[in-house]
Formats: C-alpha cells, sequence, structure tokens
C-alpha cells in the first residue's frame, strides 16, 4: 500500500539544494553536476529543481563555460513555505478543505474545523523556518 506524503521528493529534494546553496561563500558558484554529486540526486532532477527555483527568484544563475548558480535570495528571509511554493505545493490535509469540495455535514462538523486549524498551524510553522537555519556542513 502507497504511504501518502505531505511532503514529495521534489519538495524535499528543493529545501536541500537550497539549504546547500546557502551554505557556499557568497561569491562561489556552482553548477549542476556538482550539485548533484555532492547531495547525490539525479542530474536531471537537479536541473529541473533548480530552474523552478531560477523562476522564483530564489536562485540566480552564471552563464558561460565556468557559469553555475548561487543562492540570489537572503538565506535568513527566504523560509521553507517559500521554497515549497516555489515548486508548486499544493497540499490539503482533507479533501473537505478544497474549495471545490462539497460535503453535507461540512458545516458544523468539528473534523473540518480540526483540520483547519491543523493545516494553518503547519503552514504557520512552514512560513517561520528560515533557510539559513538549514544551511549544509560540508568540510571542503
Amino acid at each position: 500500500m502507497k504511504k501518502n506524503s505531505l511532503f514529495n521528493r521534489e519538495h524535499d529534494y528543493s529545501l536541500r539544494i537550497t539549504a546547500f546553496l546557502a551554505s557556499l561563500d557568497k561569491d562561489e558558484i556552482i553548477n549542476v553536476s556538482s550539485i548533484s554529486k555532492k547531495l547525490h540526486l539525479s542530474k536531471i532532477f537537479t536541473a529541473r529543481i533548480i530552474h523552478k527555483l531560477r523562476v522564483a527568484n530564489i536562485v540566480g544563475s552564471v552563464q558561460g563555460k565556468y557559469g553555475g548558480f548561487y543562492l540570489k535570495a537572503n538565506s535568513e528571509e527566504i523560509s521553507i513555505w517559500d521554497v515549497l511554493n516555489a515548486m508548486g505545493y499544493k497540499v490539503r490535509l482533507n479533501d473537505c478543505m478544497d474549495e471545490n469540495f462539497f460535503c453535507d455535514l461540512m458545516f458544523g462538523c468539528q473534523f473540518h474545523t480540526f483540520f483547519i486549524g491543523l493545516e494553518q498551524n503547519i503552514f504557520e510553522q512552514l512560513k517561520q523556518q528560515k533557510i539559513s537555519d538549514y544551511i549544509f556542513r560540508f568540510t571542503k
């Protein structure tokens, strides 16, 4: 039986990539191959994630033979929520919370109210947690 997760691999890896880029020196850039090797990710998956992060202005790029990527946003200002949103994070804890969902029991249902509060708490925690708190510490 398949288990469902709040976060898929793309979400997880995007957070790891962002935290890794935050660990680089201020003027350091790194290519996709080096990121994928250091984090043990496929090069194709890494490139796809980097592209989404770049479109969201979280990651910047330098073109050319010696080009690469760097964290464009300040790691103390960017939240886990920001990174997840860049990946298109659209998870609901329960189907009944979707705006197009209808249930005859929804109004006055204690579970609906509970799930709304729980989801708001989770999202608030994700917004408060900054990437700077999760920077990778690799030895060079």
